[in-house]
Order: C-alpha cells, then sequence, then structure tokens
C-alpha cells in the first residue's frame, strides 16, 4: 500500500526558511557548513527513489564531544551513527499541513566503519529500507501522511557511539552532550511548530523528562519485534506487523482528531 505511493512523495522538501534554521540548529551541533549540510541532504534525496543507494559518510570530526575522556572512547568506537532530521509528506501542492514530530532515540549500526555513516531515523531515505527492513515503520508513518500531516522525524540523540569493548552495544553518551541534544530538540520544536509529538518506546519517551514540550506527548509502544510481548498483551492477539498497523491506525486517529487536518 504504502510502497505503491512513494512516488507520490516529497523527502525533505524544506522551506527556504526551514532549512536555513535547520541547518544553523545543527551547524551548532556539528562541524559542517550550510553549503555542506546542502549536500549531505541533496544526496539523501537521490537515494529515496535509488534501489541501490551507496553509503554516505563522513569525517569523525564532524562531531566533537564536550567530555575529553568520551574523546578516547569515541576515537576508539568501531563504529559511530549520526541521523540527519528528515521530513515527509504528500506531494498534493498543500503547504500548509500540520506537522506531527516522530521521534526516535538515536541512530545504530553494525559494520565498522572507518568514518561516521550518515542517514536518517529508520533509514526512511531509502527505497530498500521502506519496502524491506523498516517497512512497518514507514506504513504507520503514512497513516499520519493520509490523514494530511508533515511528519518530521528527528532522534533525541543524533549521534550514535558503539562501545569499543562490546560492539555493537551504544556507549552512553556523557551528560554534558547529553544536555546538548536536548537543547537542539528543543530549538528543532520550536522551528517545525509541531502540533503533536509521538514517541515510539519507553526509552524516547523517558528522555524528553529533559525537555521542554509544549504540544501533546503521544506514548506509543515500539514498533519494532523486542516489544512484541508487550503489544501481544496491549492489542491482545499475535503481533504481526499488520496487527500493530491495524492498532495504530486506530489509536493514532483518535489521538489526533482535534489537531489539526484528518482527511482519511
Amino acid at each position: 500500500m504504502a510502497s505503491q505511493v512513494a512516488e507520490n512523495l516529497l523527502f525533505s522538501q524544506f522551506s527556504s526558511k526551514g532549512f536555513e534554521v535547520i541547518s544553523d540548529i545543527l551547524s551548532s551541533l556539528f562541524t559542517i557548513s550550510k553549503t555542506e549540510l546542502t549536500e549531505l541532504y541533496t544526496r539523501l534525496n537521490d537515494d529515496f527513489d535509488n534501489d541501490h543507494p551507496s553509503p554516505i559518510f563522513v569525517d569523525r570530526a564532524f562531531f566533537t564531544s564536550m567530555d575529553e575522556g568520551f574523546r578516547a572512547i569515541y576515537a576508539q568506537s568501531p563504529v559511530i551513527a549520526v541521523d540527519l532530521p528528515s521530513i515527509l509528506e504528500l506531494d498534493n501542492g498543500d503547504i500548509n499541513k500540520p506537522t506531527v514530530v516522530i521521534l526516535g532515540q538515536d541512530p545504530k549500526n553494525d559494520h565498522d566503519f572507518e568514518n561516521i555513516i550518515v542517514g536518517t531515523p529508520y533509514a526512511l531515505h531509502s527505497k530498500e529500507c521502506r519496502i524491506k527492513h523498516t517497512k512497518r515503520y514507514f506504513e504507520m508513518v503514512f497513516v499520519l501522511l493520509s490523514l494530511g500531516y508533515r511528519v518530521y522525524l528527528t532522534d533525541i540523540f543524533k549521534v550514535w557511539v558503539c562501545d569499543p569493548t562490546s560492539p555493537y552495544s551504544r556507549c552512553k553518551l556523557p551528560r554534558i552532550d547529553q544536555e546538548r541534544f536536548f537543547r537542539i530538540l528543543e530549538l528543532e520544536f520550536q522551528a517545525v511548530k509541531p502540533v503533536a509529538l509521538i514517541t515510539w518506546g519507553n526509552e524516547a519517551a523517558n528522555s524528553l523528562s529533559a525537555v521542554n514540550i509544549e504540544v501533546p506527548h503521544l506514548r506509543f509502544l515500539h514498533p519494532g519485534r523486542a516489544a512484541n510481548g508487550a503489544w501481544k498483551r496491549l492489542i491482545g492477539k499475535s503481533p504481526t506487523d499488520a496487527n500493530k498497523l491495524e492498532y495504530w491506525r486506530t489509536r493514532i486517529f483518535e489521538s489526533l482528531s482535534g489537531l489539526g487536518a484528518i482527511e482519511s
């Protein structure tokens, strides 16, 4: 269903003013210019309909921890991943769609790379991922798109550092860096002005205790299979992707009614 209408989607088509703000925000966190950031988004856009995209890399100097002790761990990490925020919306001529934010915890990768691998939350810039690896996420996002929303996807912690002593487990970022990401997240919310914020899973939801939120926060179980036990208890039947999607479609309609476009 959702995969058949990908040609009617716009991926990260920020307005000029919107991209100016987002690029300023990201440039305050990462070592990157607006021109270089534009090039990264151009490559991600090029991958949207590409069956076999090439990985995108940036130098490890792209991010510098504020914690001197953590820099040694960072240097030794077998893989570091970065997710850049993205936007999905239907290409229907409506430029005034209300925005819903889907907030993830952080990126992850389980392959060794010398440089940082760059992607987007749930790898939705990748056609291969949308129809295979992260299909369940894309189908849930598509429900929001079909209801008339623009969906802004971002992570709380946009850098994931693999623990050098335990591949491929996450190495927790030092508090000083976490606080930087919290401040960035608040700036993102101010920039995109969402009508609601959705989190998938407890990690993302609980991390928001340190972030100022002025819109409804909708907590959902994580769509991944690791949460299947909780899903089965919640929906009372087999936690297949189809059953999760059915529950999501019903609950999201109920939760967002009265918060802007509901076109379905």
